[in-house]
This record gives C-alpha cells, structure tokens and sequence, in this order.
C-alpha cells in the first residue's frame, strides 16, 4: 500500500470531515485522519480485521482465533 492513499470512508470533500474547523476553514489536524499510514508487516496486528487502530479493542482477536 503507498503512503498518501485515504480510506474508503474518508468523506468527498474537507468540509464535511468531523476535524473540519469552520472558524479557521482548515483541518485542526497537521496530517489528515483518513491517509493511510504504512502497514508493519513485522506487527502481530498484520492482516488482522480488527488492527485497523492499535491497540484494537482492548483484547487480540489474533489470539483467540489462533487457539481454535
């Protein structure tokens, strides 16, 4: 995956992204919420459905999963 690519559910355009700040019309945040970041093939969390954010949801599915 290249970095610089956004999420399928990143929103159109910038004003409709909950970060949109209307006072200033920019983004209160330095890089952009919905952009890809580069995935760490060495990470446990690596194709894991759930890995989208680190830590998951409190408890690795990973593991349940590997000891079925």
């Amino acid at each position: 995956m290249a970095y610089g690519q956004y999420t399928e559910d990143k929103p159109k355009d910038c004003r409709y992204c909950y970060f949109w700040d209307r006072k200033k019309k920019g983004c209160m945040l330095d890089s952009c919420y919905y952009q890809r970041k580069p995935e760490n093939v060495n990470s446990e969390c690596y194709g894991c459905p759930y890995g989208r954010a680190q830590p998951c949801i409190g408890w690795c599915t990973r593991k349940i999963l590997r000891s079925k």
